[in-house]
């Protein structure tokens, strides 16, 4: 638990050090903005052009080539076990796709209402929308396909698809959260120069956790994290638009429009 709270101070107490106006806050409920951004996020494929398309593919394309690096990377992590690397994953990394980032997302939230701040405040709603949005899309694949775990019994190999609810391991459940969580951080923080590399350190870190764990494939652990990562940073994004109106308006009886932020 140390490392997480170091981490939650840290971001905490620099975000003291700047401007704490935060476009990406509405002084609504939070169900209120859970629901206009699950819409959004969920019909978003319907509104996709040429280049979201092409993106898409872009991602599954990399994913499925993966799956021909499945078995050479799993591998080279039953090679490097040791003690040390066994408590370090089971200790330090892979509670960051569970407990520390459930905790992690408490406190940024508990933090912000105490404190007032604005960016705090909305970086841990935010990330709490991602993680759920995130996790839900995410048991789509999982209970469908029903890809084989690479520590199943009897022994699996990368391209066990037994069909829904009959395996779970694609895509990773801790490495889809952890990444869900991280995106947003790096996104609200991104003018601070170390948080995003911090941010994104951890979620690799716990990604690679799970594959030393034997408990996912390397392509689990990819199709996670750009799963969690497009999540977050969609919902940072799609804040920012609805905060900004564009509304027509009339100066000295000049035509033209009036734009407005909602803080």
């Amino acid at each position: 638990m140390k490392p997480l709270v170091a981490v939650l101070l840290l971001v905490f107490f620099n975000s003291a050090n700047g401007s704490e106006r935060d476009s990406a806050f509405h002084r609504q409920t939070w169900f209120n903005t859970l629901g206009a951004d699950s819409r959004d996020y969920l019909t978003a494929p319907f509104k996709w052009k040429g280049k979201q398309w092409t993106r898409a593919a872009a991602m599954a394309g990399v994913t499925i080539l993966l799956t021909t690096a499945d078995e050479p990377v799993r591998d080279i992590a039953r090679q490097v076990q040791s003690p040390f690397l066994t408590g370090l994953s089971r200790y330090g990394l892979e509670p960051f796709g569970e407990t520390y980032t459930f905790v992690f997302v408490g406190g940024m939230i508990a933090a912000g209402e105490i404190s007032g701040r604005d960016r705090t405040r909305s970086t841990g709603y935010l990330a709490a929308e991602s993680l759920l949005l995130s996790g839900l899309v995410a048991r789509i694949p999982k209970l469908l396909l029903g890809r084989q775990r690479p520590d199943a019994w009897p022994p699996a190999s990368p391209y066990d698809f037994k069909g829904p609810l009959k395996g779970s391991s694609f895509p990773s459940g801790h490495t889809t959260a952890v990444f869900s969580v991280a995106s947003v951080v790096a996104y609200q923080y991104r003018n601070t120069r170390w948080v995003p590399p911090v941010a994104y350190s951890i979620a690799g870190l716990t990604g690679i956790s799970r594959i030393y764990d034997d408990r996912h494939w390397l392509s689990d652990v990819v199709a996670g994290a750009l799963l969690g990562t497009v999540t977050g940073i969609f919902l940072c994004k799609n804040r920012e638009d609805r905060a900004l109106n564009l509304q027509p308006a009339y100066a000295g009886g000049v035509p033209g429009f009036k734009v407005s932020v909602t803080w």
